[in-house]
């Protein structure tokens, strides 16, 4: 019976980080023959191809990047239980940025979960916005950032649990002004959300107008539940005084996002690195 071998799934990870065979081989202390030949055995192992080859390095098929998320939570899983057993915790502090889209059940039983395991971590939480994550991600203010990313996804994400549905949100108990235009919530116009939304709204050729705009997701929340209008927002951020609004209501199909770590920018401190690859096991638990 085929089965899943840990060292070949690392490799896996290190080279889609590294972004080539010929990188990850040294990280990795094998051959660069010996790297291609891990892969070719866990790309038989799953009966598909992991990765796509190009003079300029590889990336991740859609079945290499389904199989990424799994591999680093087996990964980290495998660590942990290592670090466990010889009375190994982890410690220091790390600055954490988070989507403010993001999923709070999940996110609280993340933090709660490393937490208990490594109560030595300091972990200093921000929630911005997913653009905003990105920018102090890239000036290096946070460790880690964690964003809400829309298709195309990007291609070296390190995915947070399963894609999630879009959906036109409302106030349980609000109806549209027949023969108005249809009244939008939104964030300001820098959000990619934003932006989605009134993209297909116009392909679907539907009038519409900017009846709010929320500096925050949690004002996007209180404007629908306040019966303002209409927003495009993730599923899970829907609350008990919303729902979506119907099919039949005629509002263009949406997409589904992703939620993910944003990859590494280069060489990053132990603590870091263990916990980039708990948090996904973590968030999926």
């Amino acid at each position: 019976m085929a089965h899943l071998e840990l060292a070949q799934l690392r490799t896996l990870i290190t080279v889609v980080e590294a972004g080539s065979l010929t990188a990850a081989a040294p990280q990795l202390f094998l051959s660069q023959s010996a790297v291609s030949e891990q892969i070719k055995k866990l790309e038989d192992c799953v009966g598909q191809p992991l990765l796509l080859r190009s003079k300029t390095g590889v990336l991740p098929t859609e079945a290499g990047s389904q199989l990424l998320g799994h591999a680093r939570a087996l990964v980290g899983l495998a660590d942990h239980a290592l670090r466990d057993l010889r009375g190994l915790a982890l410690q220091g502090a790390l600055k954490l940025a988070i989507t403010d889209y993001f999923k709070p059940d999940a996110l609280a039983r993340m933090l709660k979960a490393l937490a208990a395991r490594h109560p030595a971590v300091r972990l200093e939480v921000s929630v911005l916005r997913s653009a905003e994550v990105e920018a102090a991600y890239a000036q290096g203010q946070c460790d880690l950032g964690v964003v809400m990313a829309l298709p195309p996804f990007k291609q070296r994400l390190q995915t947070l649990g399963p894609e999630e549905p879009l959906v036109w949100a409302r106030a349980r108990q609000w109806t549209p002004e027949p023969g108005q235009p249809l009244p939008l919530l939104a964030l300001p116009e820098t959000c990619a959300l934003r932006q989605y939304a009134e993209s297909r709204l116009r392909q679907q050729g539907l009038d519409y107008v900017v009846a709010h705009q929320a500096s925050g997701v949690a004002g996007l929340q209180s404007a629908i539940a306040a019966g303002l209008g209409v927003a495009c927002i993730n599923a899970t951020a829907l609350t008990d005084t919303m729902q979506p609004v119907l099919p039949e209501a005629g509002l263009p199909r949406l997409t589904r996002v992703q939620f993910g770590l944003l990859p590494a920018r280069g060489p990053e401190s132990a603590l870091v690195q263990q916990v980039r690859a708990l948090l996904p096991s973590d968030w999926l638990s």
